[in-house]
């Protein structure tokens, strides 16, 4: 089991140099917390507090890479907690506690990703390499009226 403590510190160091504008710094705490986490999601599928960690950590980078203007892998870090958290909750090999927490947690992987649509402009070739991501857009622009 993971030292939450670890990777806590990893965040907060990284959030510390991000308001710092030390954002290279900042880059090498996100990805070692974001490497911790990713382990401890695959040996501790059922734990939320990791889980939404990880989420936490996606969403740095995807803020850090969006700051740097590479807008390619802010998106990827933004897609990548939302495409895993449907493919558990569609899964037959995690029981319903876990599927749920996985459903519960879109709720925090999609406002960010309509969010960076609305703001930039997702060009066809990502559309087409990310089709979660034109069934989310189609999906926004069909319920807001």
């Amino acid at each position: 089991m993971m030292e939450h403590a670890q990777w806590q510190s990893l965040l907060t160091l990284g959030n510390e140099c991000f308001h710092d504008k030390q954002l290279n710094q900042a880059e090498a705490f996100y990805w070692q917390a974001y490497d911790l986490l990713s382990l401890a999601c695959h040996e501790e599928p059922q734990s939320s507090d990791v889980l939404m960690a990880w989420i936490c950590a996606c969403h740095n980078l995807a803020l850090l890479y969006e700051t740097f203007g590479n807008l390619d892998l802010s998106l990827k870090f933004l897609m990548t907690p939302h495409e895993y958290l449907v493919a558990v909750s569609e899964s037959k090999h995690f029981n319903d506690d876990v599927k749920f927490t996985a459903f519960k947690g879109m709720g925090l992987t999609l406002p960010p990703i309509l969010l960076f649509t609305k703001n930039h402009k997702i060009c066809d070739g990502c559309r087409e390499q990310l089709p979660l991501l034109e069934k989310i857009i189609a999906q926004a622009t069909s319920s807001i009226h």
